[in-house]
């Protein structure tokens, strides 16, 4: 009989052979493919979103000129046409990917003012589209952009945070003054609920839980341009704020739409002459038309005083006020629903403050019944309260978690 080949002595030769010379190098794994690049504009802020075949990583950093952006894409191959739009919003051009020398796409933005991240975020696949990477830019000064992009900044975020917040107030600083506007009042209801409730009602109850928590934390003054149920005209909660010098102003309100039982959820307003949305503009123009009408004031009398706001407008308000509305939407967020595309704008006069940083908040919808049920228990309206002083405390630069 022949003698076979024994097993023993062959499976202890290739293990000496893999121990010696190394195990063999694993098969590398297919780069992502980038298969889409769409630029946007979401309420005010600039959104890029990349599409790819998996959960796309990247990061972003300044140019080295200091005038823009470049957004690095590790193991990644563009797998696309060229996108369709290439500016909008603060991107005055949008590079197509180009690999740089470690193999990796890089894109250059090109900025027309400075800009930093408000948030960026990954969208798992859904109706046909990949897995996105959306990145929400929003303006900044150019010390914030530079505090921000001192080391490239890795996405998406951990969570929805501000990196770039204004430096903390040194100690024997004056105590930030903000003013709580709460809507209507006195004779004017404002929306009615399904149930016979009022937005005046609502609005004033959670402006006060809004101040006894800012209050509490010593770090604020409060101002609230009515603490009972009266009314005021909208040019002088605006004028309140301006003449006090309020280095915030947040107006507080409430929706219904008639007939709509469903539509729910949190939205935060800007102040802009074009409004983002059709629905924000008729908002708009139902706030200002029932505030104007509610004690017989002419028309005109008010918008010669709102023109006369408006051709003062800063620049810079507009982008403090644009990034607390950011911060706002993020904070209500976390906490309670949110309507889609929560952040818009339109022309509220109420926010037509040329320096003072001011946003609108719209609580909910009366109409439905479980953002009355919300907005009318003392649960509901604590919880609105503290996602309210938690983007404050961000927007001032104050870590309160």
């Amino acid at each position: 009989m022949a003698r076979g080949i024994s097993i023993k002595p062959l499976v202890l030769i290739l293990f000496l052979v893999v121990t010696v010379l190394g195990a063999a190098p694993p098969v590398q794994a297919e780069p992502l493919r980038l298969t889409g690049l769409q630029l946007g504009l979401n309420a005010g802020l600039t959104r890029l979103v990349v599409e790819a075949s998996g959960p796309p990583a990247a990061s972003l950093a300044a140019s080295a000129d200091g005038l823009g952006l470049l957004l690095s894409l590790p193991a990644m191959r563009w797998a696309a046409p060229a996108p369709t739009i290439t500016a909008g919003g603060l991107v005055a051009a949008l590079g197509l990917p180009v690999s740089g020398p470690d193999g990796q796409l890089g894109i250059a933005i090109d900025l027309i003012e400075p800009a930093v991240v408000e948030r960026a975020f990954h969208l798992a696949p859904q109706g046909g589209r990949g897995h996105r990477l959306v990145i929400d830019l929003r303006p900044a000064e150019p010390n914030a952009f530079a505090a921000a992009f001192v080391a490239p900044v890795h996405l998406p975020l951990d969570s929805v945070v501000d990196i770039a917040p204004p430096p903390v107030g040194t100690p024997g600083e004056r105590r930030r003054l903000i003013v709580l506007d709460a809507g209507h009042g006195g004779q004017d209801p404002g929306a009615i609920s399904a149930s016979g409730r009022y937005e005046k009602d609502i609005t004033l109850n959670v402006a006060k839980a809004v101040a006894q928590r800012l209050r509490a934390t010593g770090r604020y003054r409060v101002l609230m341009t009515r603490e009972s149920d009266r009314f005021i005209r909208l040019p002088e909660r605006v004028a309140l704020a301006r003449a006090r010098e309020a280095d915030l102003f947040l107006s507080i309100h409430a929706d219904s739409l008639s007939g709509d039982r469903a539509t729910r959820g949190a939205s935060v307003y800007t102040r802009a002459e074009a409004a983002s949305d059709t629905e924000a503009e008729a908002l708009a123009l139902r706030e200002n038309r029932a505030d104007q009408l509610a004690d017989g004031m002419p028309v005109n009398e008010v918008d010669d005083v709102v023109s006369i706001l408006l051709d003062l407008a800063s620049r810079d308000t507009a982008r403090l006020s644009s990034r607390f509305a950011g911060l706002l939407t993020a904070s209500m967020g976390e906490t309670t629903p949110l309507r889609r595309n929560a952040l818009r704008a339109a022309n509220f006069r109420v926010l037509s403050a040329p320096d003072v940083p001011s946003a609108l908040l719209e609580l909910g919808y009366l109409s439905n019944p479980a953002d009355e049920a919300l907005l009318f228990s003392e649960a509901g309206r604590d919880r609105l309260a503290a996602a309210v002083v938690g983007a404050i405390d961000r927007f001032f630069g104050v870590d309160s978690r």
